[in-house]
Parts: structure tokens; C-alpha cells; sequence
């Protein structure tokens, strides 16, 4: 069934999956098309990337400054709100500098609660003559619209995106001309708008909107430049703020079909988006823009910094500011974004984005996920992301250039997304169509895998009787309490050829053999098998001398030898009564002697070639005797030639130092059982190349 579900789709994976990228790029071509929200939302996040790893640089000689209402203006003259007639102060100060337009980051809603008419009402116990002569004093809310009327001051409007009142009186002030249309509906809307009082709106010269308007992310990218309040426009602080610094009578909005193109002040044109927004070109914050409003009240500023500038009175005080984030900073005061803007705006370092940037980024789409669907059927699957990789870098650079050498924004992320997908499709249909053919040979990978499974039980089977057929019940003679014996055999493979066998052949003598057949696997197990029984056979028969018993079965192994293989062996005979050894060593290690207080050594021995290489060889005989306490450890050359993942030897001396650092005390289990744990820790999960075989005999009396 899953068969037919994989062919019936096989059209779609025509020719490595071709036909579905084109489907997947078609799809893609059309979601651009349509402009959806959250590409809306990826196109910022790319702009905004750009504008932190390039920022707009500084200048400190733009005619931008910001009189502050900081921190040691409020410590020095009193908390917020100020009396308005110390703000009409502040004003007047700064109208007799000249500055070319003052913008208000402010809105005075409310009538002043300190003005002195409205104090006589909280202090009813004051006499007549107070009375009189605080009733005689100007009120501060006309005091400051006598200082507004006389500067070239832009009042603060704040858009609110609720209606709790109409509030629109002044907000047509300036006038507006609307070229290719109306442009009021493809405005920012708002409901209504919070405007400062009655008196003080009529006084000052003009207004404008405070509103810059967050992303979805709620970062700050684009600000508008007019807004629609209840079908009034309305420009914004510093589209005002320019108009009036140059005189111009009215601003010009351009629309362009459904769209608005840019607006027009004197003879400066914006280029705008569609809804009358512009991407700032940010600066990192600079506390170089500020000067302090009490410094500025106390005359501690000099004079210049005023004259012939547009100046943006707010606040940066703890309490009071109007904290938003930038692409280049997460808390900025708002004031000094309308900064930011109207340098950007002098200085015509605006980030546009061109009309044709829709066009443009559908080609890149089109163009970089052809060029995908050509090049990667043809390439092997490791080298299929490289072409993926260069599109990336390109497009991305493509993006970079634009904002680096024209400051346009040209959006390629939607296009880069859209060739990690094609790249997937196609990379996914090359898996896919392996898999068809993988499923062509399956039959007979399973048929191979039943012939491997069948094979691994007959070695499993064989690793069972080969291991069944050695000694394994220990200990081994425990009527006998003159020696102790341990010995143990791990096969590299399934099964291997490696052997040890010990039996008593009298009451008194105890022999044992360690061997190691040439070569591995199953030849080797078969071969050490018939060695095995063909030299405890001759021991068990002839009961004599050791070299004898070597001499014969190497004469016997011989004979049954077609594939020319040897076996190294070492054999002895333990007189249990008295501790003395005859050995007999046919090309083996030498076994190691462990003496209580003394370092562990291999015993000089004598000997002769493996078995089955001279058939007529007589081996010699070596002795030695065991005193009460010692020990022989004989062991194969897995043990010695163990390799680790580095293929670093374990080696004799390192089993040797390994013996030297066990207690004297230890019996024969302990000994093999730690020499094995030290070379499992050496090998740290290598594949064995070896069998591992090791025996310990120690010599404890005949008295015990």
C-alpha cells in the first residue's frame, strides 16, 4: 500500500523534484504579490538588522537641538508641572534667540493649578489685602500664550485611537494641498486628538502630532508625516516644524493612484510609503543633542547654541519621559526621534523605499529560485547546499548594498525564505526518490538479512559449544587446597582461537595450557578445538614429561593440519606437593612471575617454534619452582597487543605495571578480572582485533 501511495506521487518528484519547487515558487511568487502582514513584519525585521550594522552617522553642526526638562532642572526649579509663567520664561528665552521653530513635545491640556487666581480658592483664611493682591497678578495660562504668540512655536497634539470627546477646533490650521486626490484616506487614522487648552491653542503659531507609530514589534522604524484625525489632516511634529523653519505657507501631499508618493515642503520633496510614513535613518542616541532647560533659565549655556535652530522642547527626567525602542537602541526619549528625523530630513539621508522595490523583489524571488531548480538535481547531495549558500550571501548583499551605497530599503528576506524552501522540496524529492529506489532492492536486502541472521546464530551457536568446551566451573578443584586457579577467554569475534585448558592427570601434578591459534573467526575456532583436544589428549594419555607431551602433540596436531595454520602454546606441570614447574613454550609469551615483595617479572625460558610450523621438532623443558605465596599469570597476545581508538598497544609492560600495583594477598579471580578491567579502560571502546585469554596459577602448599 505505501508502494502505490509513493507512485501515484512520483509525477509530483519528476526529474528530482523539479515539478514541486516550481508549484512551491509559483505559491511563493504569489504570497509576495499579495504583501501579507507577517511579510510585513519579516521585511522590518531585515531593515532593522541593516540599520544596527550601519547607523547613520552624527553631526554635530546640524541645526537640531533639544532643550531638556531634565533631572537638575526639576531639582533645581521644582517638580513637573512647572508654573506656566516659568514655562512662558523658558520660551521667552529661547524666542529671543532666534531659533527658527520651537516644537512643543507637550500637551497642556489642563489650566494651570498654580496660577494665582486659582490658588485664592485653596486659601480661604487669607485677609483682603492678600486677596486683592494675589488677584491682581496675571494668570499664568495667558502669560504663556502671550510667549507662544510671539515665537515661532509648534504646539503638541496628542492622536488618541479612542473617542472619549471630539476634540477637533484647531486641527486645520495649516493649510493643506492634496495633488492626484484625496490623501485623507490612505492616512494613519485617528478618532480624535488631546490638544492643550482653548487660550493657548489659539495663541501659538501652529500644531502638529507628537504620534510616532510602534511596528508589531513594537520597535519604532517608520513615523509618519501627517495623519487623518476624524477626516482632518494633520502633520506631524516635524513636517511642521520644517514648514515653518522655511516659510513655506502650506505642504503638498502626492498621491500616486493607491498610494501616497511623498509630500512636498516649499521646494523639499519626502519620498513617502504608501501610507505617508518614512524610514528613519537612526543615530545611536547622543546626549550631545540635549541642552538642560534650568541651565538654559539660569543662563549657563552658551548663547550660540540656540540661534537659527529647530529646537525640541521635552523632557528626559525619570517620571516624564516618553521612552520608545529603536533598531539601535531598546529605550530612547521620543523626543529625540523627532530629532533624528529632522536631521535626516536637512540632510536628505531619508531610507526610501523606490516604487519599483515590489518589482524588483518579486525578479530577485523569480530569478534565485530558478536558479536553485536548475543547479541542485544535478549536484550530489553534499555539495547541494552550496548554491543555496551563495544565494543567500547574494541576496543578503544585495540588501546591504542597497542601504549601504543608495540608502534604499530593498526587502530580500521573503525571497531567501522562499529558497530554503525550494531547497528543502528539492533536496526532500532527491530523499524521496532514493527511497523509491532503495525499495526496488529490498526484497533482497531482507533475503540478505535473513542469511546474516541465520549466520549469526550458527556463531552464536558456535560461540556457545567453543566456549562449552573450556573450563569454566571455578574453582576448579576444590578438594585441593595447594593452589589456586582462575582463567577466562574473550573471543574478538563471535567465536575465536584462543584456548586454555588445565586438568589434574594424577593426584599429585596439575597441568594447564594456554595456546593461540593463527587467525581469526571460525577457521580459528575449528582449528583450536582440535588442538585443544589433541594436546589434553596426549597429556591425559602419556602422563610423562612435558617437552613429551608437546613434542607428540605437535607431531599429532600436524597431521590434521590441511589449512598450514600454528598455534603458539604454553603448558606446564604443577607438582602441587612440592611448587616445582615444567614448562614447555612452543613460540608463547612468557608466562609472569609475581613474588610477594618483589616486582612483577616474566620467567627466562627456553622453547621452540609454534606448533604445526617443524613436526619432527623436540621441544626442551624449562623449570622453575613456585614457593608458597607466588604466582604465574599466562596470557595470549590479545592482552599485549590490545589496541585503543588511537591504535596505541597496550603492551606487556603496561600489564606488568598493572600486576605491580595489586595487593600480594589477591586471588587468582581477582588478578584476571582487574588485568581485564584495565584493558577494557585502555581500549575505551575500540573493536577488539584480538582474543583476550588469560590464566593465573598461584602456588599456595601443600601444608595448607
Amino acid at each position: 500500500m505505501r508502494r502505490l501511495k509513493l507512485d501515484a506521487l512520483a509525477p509530483l518528484f519528476h526529474w528530482r523534484g523539479r515539478t514541486l519547487a516550481l508549484l512551491c515558487l509559483v505559491i511563493f511568487l504569489g504570497i509576495r504579490a499579495t504583501n501579507p502582514a507577517p511579510m510585513e513584519s519579516l521585511r522590518t525585521a531585515l531593515f532593522d538588522a541593516l540599520q544596527v550594522l550601519e547607523p547613520r552617522a552624527w553631526q554635530s553642526q546640524l541645526p537640531v537641538i533639544i532643550v531638556d526638562i531634565d533631572e537638575e532642572s526639576l531639582a533645581h526649579y521644582g517638580q513637573w508641572p512647572w508654573p506656566r509663567n516659568l514655562v512662558a520664561e523658558l520660551v521667552d528665552r529661547i524666542s529671543a534667540l532666534e531659533p527658527l521653530a520651537i516644537g512643543f513635545d507637550i500637551v497642556f491640556a489642563e489650566p494651570d493649578r498654580l496660577s494665582p487666581h486659582l490658588l485664592l480658592s485653596n486659601y480661604p483664611f487669607l485677609d483682603d489685602a492678600t486677596k486683592a493682591a494675589i488677584a491682581e497678578l496675571e494668570p499664568h495660562d495667558p502669560r504663556l500664550a502671550r510667549a507662544l504668540s510671539s515665537a515661532p512655536a509648534v504646539l503638541g497634539i496628542g492622536a488618541l485611537e479612542f473617542r472619549p470627546t471630539v476634540v477637533s477646533r484647531l486641527v486645520s490650521q495649516v493649510p493643506v494641498v492634496e495633488r492626484g486626490g484625496p490623501a485623507t484616506p490612505l492616512l494613519p487614522y485617528f478618532p480624535t486628538a488631546l490638544q492643550s487648552l482653548e487660550l493657548l491653542d489659539e495663541a501659538a503659531p501652529s500644531h502638529a502630532v507628537l504620534n510616532v507609530l510602534p511596528e508589531q514589534d513594537g520597535i519604532i522604524s517608520r513615523v509618519p508625516l501627517a495623519v487623518n484625525i476624524d477626516g482632518t489632516i494633520t502633520p506631524t511634529l516635524t513636517v511642521e516644524m520644517l514648514r515653518l523653519a522655511v516659510g513655506a505657507p502650506n505642504y503638498t501631499i502626492h498621491r500616486d493612484g493607491d498610494r501616497i508618493s511623498g509630500i512636498t515642503v516649499a521646494d523639499i520633496f519626502i519620498p513617502t510609503e504608501p501610507d505617508g510614513r518614512v524610514w528613519v535613518n537612526f543615530t545611536e542616541p547622543r546626549g550631545e543633542r540635549y541642552v538642560s532647560a534650568g541651565a538654559l533659565l539660569d543662563g549657563g549655556i552658551e548663547l550660540e547654541q540656540i540661534p537659527g535652530k529647530l529646537v525640541l522642547l521635552g523632557s528626559s527626567a525619570l517620571g516624564l519621559v516618553d521612552a520608545k525602542s529603536i533598531p539601535l537602541a531598546n529605550r530612547v526619549n521620543g523626543i529625540e526621534i523627532h530629532a533624528m528625523l529632522l536631521e535626516s530630513l536637512i540632510t536628505g539621508q531619508l531610507l526610501t523605499r523606490p516604487p519599483y522595490a515590489d518589482y524588483l523583489e518579486l525578479g530577485l524571488l523569480l530569478f534565485s529560485g530558478l536558479i536553485l531548480i536548475v543547479l541542485i538535481p544535478y549536484l550530489k547531495p553534499k555539495w547541494a547546499v552550496l548554491p543555496l549558500g551563495v544565494m543567500i550571501v547574494l541576496l543578503g548583499g544585495a540588501a546591504w548594498s542597497a542601504h549601504h551605497y543608495f540608502a534604499l530599503r530593498i526587502d530580500t528576506s521573503f525571497a531567501g525564505l522562499s529558497d530554503v524552501t525550494v531547497f528543502a522540496l528539492l533536496l526532500g524529492a532527491t530523499l524521496v526518490d532514493t527511497e523509491r529506489k532503495r525499495r526496488l532492492l529490498q526484497a533482497d536486502l531482507e533475503s540478505e538479512r535473513a542469511a546474516a541472521a541465520k549466520l549469526e546464530g550458527e556463531l552464536e551457536a558456535a560461540r556457545t559449544i567453543q566456549l562449552g568446551i573450556l573450563p569454566s566451573t571455578f574453582p576448579a578443584f576444590p578438594e585441593h587446597r595447594e593452589f589456586d586457579l582462575y582463567a577466562m577467554l574473550e573471543p574478538a569475534k563471535a567465536v575465536g582461537g584462543d584456548l586454555y585448558d588445565f586438568a589434574m592427570v594424577d593426584d599429585n601434578h596439575l597441568f594447564f595450557i594456554v595456546g593461540d591459534v593463527s587467525g581469526k573467526g571460525i577457521p580459528a575456532s575449528l582449528f583450536m578445538a582440535l588442538s585443544k583436544a589433541l594436546y589434553k589428549s596426549s597429556a591425559m594419555r602419556r602422563k610423562v614429561a612435558i617437552d613429551e607431551i608437546m613434542t607428540e602433540a605437535n607431531a599429532e596436531i600436524s597431521r590434521e593440519n590441511p589449512a598450514m595454520m600454528f598455534v603458539t602454546a604454553l603448558a606446564g606441570n604443577l607438582d602441587i606437593r612440592t611448587g616445582d614447574i615444567e614448562f614447555c613454550n612452543a613460540g608463547h609469551d612468557a608466562p609472569i612471575l609475581l613474588a610477594p615483595g618483589q616486582p612483577p617479572r616474566p620467567l627466562e625460558m627456553g622453547g621452540g617454534p609454534p606448533l604445526c610450523v617443524l613436526d619432527d621438532f623436540e621441544y626442551p623443558r624449562d623449570n622453575h619452582r613456585l614457593n608458597p605465596g607466588e604466582a604465574i599469570i599466562l596470557y595470549t597476545d590479545g592482552v599485549s597487543e590490545a589496541m585503543n581508538p588511537n591504535s596505541d598497544l597496550y603492551t606487556a609492560t603496561r600489564l606488568i605495571d598493572t600486576l605491580s600495583g595489586m595487593d600480594d594477598e589477591m586471588d587468582c579471580i581477582t588478578i584476571v578480572k582487574a588485568i581485564n578491567a584495565d584493558i577494557e579502560l585502555f581500549v575505551d571502546g575500540a573493536e577488539a582485533s584480538d582474543d583476550v585469554t588469560i590464566l593465573g596459577l598461584r602456588y599456595i602448599g601443600s601444608g595448607s
